[in-house]
């Protein structure tokens, strides 16, 4: 383990001046915005990093631009190296990198126009597209230290399965993205890189724990990026910064080969999944076959091999809605796009009925336990070994001092679990609906650390069942006005409520979650797409 003689804070400088060095110096800001600034995103074209072109292909979805790149209309190099520009500028603006790739990506991108200009053919359906991973994802010759500082400067020798895949593919990464202490936390914030910031409203969290990801994507600096979910790790942050994502059920995607940020092999109960973070539904379509094409069931054991193969059906699906659990009451933002939501879909002929879910708040409980088995044994131990402190997002939780379990507590709580999935079955059986619409959060995105309910998220990890993140709205101060809560479901309620400002989080984006059944992920996904396009009409 290098630089283990050093202090964390000398780990932690020089691991943020090895980033700082990996970004060209033509590609830095000569100006930086005001502590005051609110929406960070304009900075692309103001700098004058990016030239008009590369603004413009940067601009384009992941569909559209694997299109350009096939029919030659842009070269790699220079969607590689657009994408890298943006990704630099995102960085300086809202610290979402971890380990930045630009320079072996552009190298990458030369090879592949090589290969095009002397065959005139992609190397796959991904040729040239920019992505981007989450810290936990294995990228050959970088780190994988979860934003530990004990584990800074080791680089890996290998890539995980799912980059090797989208390597094969022609996708190129560029860098991977910035993620909590421990991974269980809402928010993108550690030690060694920092916190990250919500691009389109500064002084608000940027969600997590995929909280790098969900700000790369929403900055253009990724054409699409890759998460992992076990509470909401994928959707909150897609819901905070206003981008799609996909948690799949466990099966769907593989995680071999990549860096576990807990024991290695701990079985909490409710496995986390990877899926993508992306700019349109499209988008996640486009990533999740082309890995499912690959057969790897093949490879990963944990792969279950035909779910996504059998097609799907073109249907007006029967819609239910969840319009508030029993654990937070919605803003008033995500009330409001609720609302419109159901009536443009019943404008649309969709048959539209509410869904009354088992408790959230006792499967939330849960969780907790669950997701504590070892009491945090494995984060306590390596952030002893470098002497770092817990953050306060970490303390903030509520997690850190829960005790180990012992294997009787084990079995008891994954028992419950089982209950509540039979429950959850029954009732989704019985209601007679094909997905469920629902909040991704009782709130848009937060002030930084205020995200610390997951409920309306970690229910269908515990359920294993499928969701998506579809951006519908903003906060509109004269729309969402602030009101008064009528029937208090508890004190955590009355707090969280209070939490709501509609000055503040002027402009943020208002998504909502839509859910379908356990693997019943690619009719899912057909769905969400045709649902996408009523609530944009």
């Amino acid at each position: 383990m290098a630089m283990a003689t050093s202090s964390w804070e000398q780990i932690r400088d020089a691991k943020k001046a090895e980033q700082a060095a990996r970004i060209p110096a033509a590609w830095k800001l000569k100006e930086f915005p005001s502590e005051e600034t609110r929406d960070l995103r304009s900075y692309a074209k103001t700098s004058g990093i990016l030239s008009g072109r590369e603004l413009e292909i940067t601009d384009v979805d992941a569909s559209t631009l694997v299109e350009k790149l096939a029919s030659g209309t842009y070269t790699a190099v220079e969607v590689v190296t657009a994408y890298c520009k943006r990704a630099a500028i995102a960085q300086q603006l809202t610290n979402c990198l971890t380990e930045i790739a630009f320079a072996e990506a552009i190298n990458t991108a030369k090879s592949l126009d090589e290969h095009y200009k002397a065959s005139g053919k992609v190397v796959g359906p991904l040729h040239g597209l920019p992505m981007t991973f989450k810290e936990c994802f294995n990228l050959k010759g970088y780190d994988s230290s979860n934003a530990y500082v004990s584990k800074a400067f080791s680089p890996v020798d290998y890539d995980a399965y799912l980059v090797e895949i989208v390597k094969k593919a022609g996708a190129v990464p560029i860098a991977k993205t910035n993620v909590p202490q421990t991974m269980l936390v809402a928010e993108a914030e550690n030690n060694l890189f920092g916190r990250t910031k919500n691009p389109i409203v500064a002084q608000l969290t940027s969600g997590g724990s995929s909280g790098g990801e969900g700000v790369v994507v929403a900055y253009h600096g990724s054409a699409i990026g890759i998460g992992t979910d076990v509470g909401g790790s994928i959707r909150i942050p897609s819901a905070a910064n206003g981008v799609y994502g996909y948690k799949p059920t466990f099966g769907i995607l593989p995680m071999l080969k990549y860096a576990n940020s807990t024991h290695a092999g701990l079985n909490t109960g409710i496995p986390a999944v990877c899926g993508p973070i992306a700019r349109s539904v499209k988008d996640l379509k486009l990533l999740t076959q082309i890995v499912r094409n690959e057969k790897p069931w093949l490879t990963d054991p944990s792969i279950i091999p035909y779910v996504f193969e059998h097609g799907v059906q073109d249907r007006k699906p029967i819609v239910g809605v969840i319009y508030q659990s029993d654990t937070l009451t919605p803003h008033p933002p995500i009330r409001r796009a609720l609302h419109e939501t159901v009536e443009k879909l019943k404008a649309a002929g969709l048959e539209v009925k509410e869904f009354i879910p088992p408790s959230f708040a006792a499967i939330n409980e849960v969780t907790r336990q669950l997701f504590t088995l070892d009491g945090l044994s494995y984060a306590k131990r390596v952030l002893s070994e470098s002497g770092e402190p817990p953050v306060a997002s970490v303390r903030s939780i509520g997690f850190w001092d829960l005790p180990a379990k012992t294997s009787e507590e084990n079995w008891a709580w994954n028992a419950k679990k089982q209950n509540f999935q039979k429950e959850m079955l029954d009732k989704w059986t019985t209601a007679g609906v094909d997905i469920v619409l629902c909040p991704a959060g009782a709130h848009t995105a937060l002030r930084p650390r205020e995200w610390t309910n997951d409920s309306y998220t970690v229910t269908w990890n515990a359920m294993d069942y499928p969701a998506v993140i579809v951006p519908v709205s903003h906060v509109d101060p004269a729309k969402d006005l602030k009101d008064s809560l009528e029937k208090p479901l508890s004190i955590m309620d009355v707090e969280f409520y209070a939490k709501y400002d509609p000055e503040l989080m002027a402009g943020a984006p208002i998504s909502l979650q839509l859910v379908g059944p356990r693997l019943g992920d690619e009719q899912l996904l057909q769905d969400v797409e045709l649902i996408d396009s009523i609530i944009k009409q």
